[in-house]
């Protein structure tokens, strides 16, 4: 008797996009559950407010930034997970956006820190115009209190990150990295104590670094090529601390990824504060930790795409590297590179120093992941999508944020949605899952291309900014878990919460919170969060 036997679906790449027309109501979702999405209505309008930011979590309160300085950042009750619930308003800074993309807290320090960046600059107090960082004490994590601004040295912060010193837990520090068309002085990025914060708040600056101002490279470069030229920033866009520390991940925009070593530092030993002025200056608190910048890796394209982040791959030697396009595409995607220390090949060898590899002075390129919308056949002149693919000028395929596990990361894609991706051989990454949510029909604040010029009222203040075309996905904060369950927020649709039932599924905990890139916020000594290191 023969019996029929189920053959395995054919895996034919990442799923393209489905334009938003088609998406039914309820999303398109592979390997999710969808379980709750408050949208986060502008009561005035009763529409979507739109320009959300990024989020984070201190036990069941989740903060979710704003893009724009019109618009505070929100609180939001997760005690339901079924019933995400606003609950109020994070305290900010006039017209200044808080909480753009990092929003980052210590939840048994009740320490909560807000970046306060952009905005109205005509109308921002002139005593605010540098506060580039906002500290809380959120013992009450619904009613945050103000209890430190910090002066950033500048207006143009951009990414921040925590960390936490696992041998001093009370230890916090916070780098700063200012974006995009670099400071006059040349540094690219501080880092503030916060020991003692909340309770006791008096924030100071304990180093800084520069790419120009240690190796005199511009932090604009023009660069020709046959038939045109690009320009090139080379400022940090964001920065990871490593567990212990000793090491921070740089995102340097059109520059690449390396490493700089913050070992003094993160040991509290004596060093100085200032950035180094050469290649192979010593004790400096922050340094290039390998000054043959040939060795770092280098972003997408010709100035098509920057790189955007560096998140640890927790237990294995590698971290993930995003790369965000310019415009809508091509080039973006994920690069997985080795950064091992502790490996070693040809054992015994004969030729002096072959027998280890140093992927932290020398990161290797082991693998790349994108979309189908990030190919360049696919994508056309001005970064809009191919015309066959359905999709609206207004889609974005680049990725943003990621969060990730041992063997699997999730990933924010902009228009593309959230991406599951297996990592189980770094070599070769592929997607285990995706959602896309539907789009509100309008919303009050309009974000990316097809924006209309703002409405105001009588005193010039823009209260709504329509747009010409229909809102896109716009999913773009770090996803977090919590209580096993993946939370992000979506530019125009708000907060999602969904179930992910694929492969390894049972690496996200059932209970607590996991927060990539800010190293033992959640847990001291792991990263997002326990058992991972």
């Amino acid at each position: 008797m023969a019996t029929a036997c189920s053959q395995p679906t054919a895996y034919n790449g990442p799923q393209p996009r489905t334009p938003v027309k088609d998406i039914p109501a309820s999303g398109q979702l592979k390997n999710f559950e969808l379980i709750a999405n408050n949208p986060l209505l502008d009561l005035k309008y009763n529409l979507p407010r739109g320009q959300n930011g990024g989020i984070t979590a201190i036990r069941d309160c989740l903060y979710v930034g704003s893009n724009i300085g019109y618009q505070p950042a929100l609180i939001v009750d997760m005690k339901d997970m079924t019933k995400p619930t606003v609950v109020g308003e994070v305290p900010g800074i006039a017209f200044k956006g808080m909480g753009v993309e990092a929003i980052e807290g210590v939840a048994d320090l009740n320490l909560l820190v807000v970046t306060a960046r952009g905005g109205d600059a005509k109308r921002i107090a002139a005593a605010d115009k540098n506060i580039g960082l906002v500290v809380y004490d959120a013992t009450d994590c619904r009613k945050p209190t103000i209890v430190g601004k910090i002066d950033v040295g500048s207006d143009l912060i951009h990414y921040m990150t925590l960390w936490r010193d696992p041998a001093k837990p009370d230890r916090v520090l916070v780098d700063v990295n200012y974006c995009c068309n670099g400071t006059p002085d040349g540094i690219d990025l501080r880092v503030f104590d916060l020991t003692g914060c909340p309770k006791s708040c008096s924030p100071k600056q304990v180093a800084e670094w520069g790419l120009r101002a240690q190796f005199g490279i511009p932090q604009r470069l023009e660069v020709a090529y046959e038939g045109g030229k690009i320009t090139k920033t080379t400022v940090t866009h964001d920065a990871t601390w490593s567990i212990d520390g000793t090491r921070l991940h740089v995102a340097q925009m059109h520059f690449g990824y390396f490493q700089l070593d913050s070992s003094a530092l993160a040991r509290g030993q004596s060093c100085n504060p200032k950035s180094p002025t050469t290649a192979v200056a010593t004790g400096y608190c922050l340094s290039v930790l390998n000054p043959d910048l040939s060795a770092r890796v280098q972003p997408y394209g010709i100035g098509a795409a920057h790189t955007h982040g560096i998140v640890k791959v927790p237990g294995r030697p590698y971290v993930a590297v995003q790369h965000e396009p310019s415009s809508g595409c091509p080039y973006g995607g994920i690069q997985m590179v080795y950064v091992g220390t502790t490996e070693t090949y040809a054992p015994g060898a004969i030729a002096p120093g072959q027998g280890q590899l140093r992927g932290d002075l020398f990161p290797k390129v082991v693998s790349e992941f994108g979309l189908p919308e990030d190919q360049v056949d696919r994508c056309g002149q001005n970064g809009d999508p191919d015309a066959a693919s359905g999709l609206n000028p207004n889609f974005n395929g680049g990725i943003h944020n990621l969060m990730a596990f041992p063997n699997v990361m999730f990933a924010t894609w902009y228009s593309g949605g959230l991406r599951a991706i297996d990592i189980t051989n770094p070599y070769m990454p592929f997607e285990l899952g995706y959602f896309f949510n539907k789009p509100p029909q309008e919303v009050r604040w309009c974000q990316g291309a097809g924006c209309k010029d703002a409405e105001v009222d009588g005193e010039g203040i823009p209260i709504r900014q329509q747009g010409t075309l229909p809102p896109e996905i716009i999913a773009r904060s770090y996803p977090i878990a919590m209580n096993g369950y993946l939370v992000y927020a979506d530019s125009n649709n708000g907060v999602y919460v969904l179930k992910y039932t694929g492969p390894h599924a049972s690496e996200i905990p059932k209970q607590g919170i996991c927060i990539a890139h800010n190293p033992s916020v959640v847990s001291v000594g792991y990263e997002p969060c326990a058992p991972y290191k």
